[in-house]
Formats: C-alpha cells, structure tokens, sequence
C-alpha cells in the first residue's frame, strides 16, 4: 500500500505560479498533477517528457504548418493525460 504525502510549497510568486499554470492548462491536467509530474521529471524518477522534447527539438528544425502543430500539440497531450490516468490505476 503506499502512502500519499502532503506537501506545501511557501514563497511561489504569482509568476512562477501562472507559467505552472499555463503549462498544466496545455496538457489539460491540474496544477497539482502538472506539479507532481514535473517534480518527478526533475529528480529523473519521470522519463515521459522525453519523446515531447525530442519532437520540439525535431519540428524547431522540420517547420510544419500551424494547423499540423496544433494536432500534434492535442495529440501529445492527449498521450500524457492517458499515461497519467494509466498510471493512477496502477
């Protein structure tokens, strides 16, 4: 069984705060899972942002249209909302 812990984050200024923001709206996740998700990536427990990265990297050489983006966006997005819900079941 393992045990969820609680913790509070003091001193967030509002900027840091609205960047997290953006960034969980984007992926269409909460700020609190945004958070948990990135803090894992930062310590190197969570590798899923890898293939994302990797294709930034790629479409800032390849340009594609907007529209194909903007697929792309919804469709990594996506991806990452099913792997965290895959992984809540778990």
């Amino acid at each position: 069984m393992s045990s969820k812990l609680q913790l509070t984050i003091r001193g967030l200024d509002p900027t840091t705060k609205s960047a997290l923001t953006k960034k969980a709206n984007r992926q269409g996740i909460s700020l609190n899972r945004y958070v948990l998700k990135a803090l894992r990536q930062s310590v190197g427990i969570e590798d899923s942002d890898k293939r994302y990265l990797e294709m930034k990297q790629f479409l800032s050489k390849h340009r594609i249209g907007q529209e194909d983006e903007e697929s792309l966006e919804e469709a990594l997005s996506w991806s990452d909302r099913a792997s965290l819900l895959k992984q809540d079941k778990e």
